[in-house]
């Protein structure tokens, strides 16, 4: 009888531990994608989550091989993505995105990913 109710509350314990890593948002896609290179400049950047984004915390940046790259103000769009304008074409070089957010549970979440511009033939 103890043993069973060892591995019920066992079982408990875990199904909450999967309840909690679920509630966390996650990325679905990104604009540029992941790893992409784009034979041209892209106009804006944008990450999909499984959440809405909190506009109070979100934030998108860019970096380039010359350092940090200014972006337009990062906004929260209506299809769970948060999304920056290019106010100039991008040179020819390897970018890294990086975001901050936090989803329903109120977690602040970060991430990157990078992409390359090809230099123009």
């Amino acid at each position: 009888m103890l043993k069973m109710k060892t591995v019920g509350w066992c079982l408990v314990l875990v199904v909450a531990s999967i309840a909690v890593v679920a509630a966390h948002m996650a990325v679905q896609k990104t604009l540029p994608e992941a790893d992409a290179v784009l034979a041209e400049s892209p106009h804006h950047i944008q990450i999909w989550f499984t959440q809405s984004p909190d506009p109070a915390i979100s934030r998108l940046s860019l970096e380039g091989a010359n350092g940090e790259v200014a972006l337009g103000d990062t906004k929260v769009q209506d299809d769970r993505s948060l999304m920056a304008m290019l106010p100039s074409k991008l040179d020819a070089g390897s970018y890294t995105v990086r975001w901050r957010t936090a989803g329903d549970d109120g977690h602040t979440q970060r991430g990157d990913f990078a992409f390359t511009v090809r230099a123009a033939d």
